[in-house]
């Protein structure tokens, strides 16, 4: 295993199996919790499970399954091999990390996708009557890591 799995690319697995499990069991206690319930635990927070057959956004979600269900499937498996070549060849653990955080919250999606068809959103951040599209663990963690992605650039100019 030492150089399939040496230096940052432990990172990588590590951070990737971490965000996949958390995803998994958040999603799993909204389906238990959220199912009939809605909770407001702060002004600017709704849980609330809504499933999604569609990409972010609900992008795609009205389109035919022959369309749809590729480009769904394939994208997170193109992403979970992009972001493990990348963090492999790299020597920053911010940037290994940034990508386990990437190939993990495009694997916990693609679990719901595979295997119920649809993925399971129950965290709605709004101010006002003004709501954010739903979303899950699976993608807050790859917002994060376009974030620290960014900042990384922009501490390199």
């Amino acid at each position: 295993m030492g150089e399939i799995l040496g230096g940052k690319t432990l990172i990588y697995v590590y951070v990737l199996i971490g965000v996949v499990s958390i995803d998994l069991i958040t999603k799993s206690l909204a389906e238990e919790y959220l199912s009939s319930r809605v909770y407001d635990p702060l002004p600017f927070l709704r849980l609330m499970l809504v499933y999604n057959r569609g990409a972010a956004f609900g992008l795609l979600a009205d389109f035919p399954d022959w369309i749809r269900l590729p480009v769904l499937i394939l994208t997170p498996i193109v992403a979970f091999l992009i972001t493990y070549i990348y963090s492999s060849r790299e020597k920053s653990t911010s940037l290994a990390a940034a990508m386990g955080l990437i190939g993990g919250g495009a694997m916990g999606n693609l679990y719901d996708r595979v295997f119920l068809g649809k993925v399971r959103d129950f965290i709605h951040l709004h101010i006002g009557d003004i709501y954010w599209p739903a979303f899950n663990l699976a993608d807050a963690s790859i917002s994060i890591a376009v974030g620290i992605l960014i900042l990384r650039h922009l501490r390199r100019r």
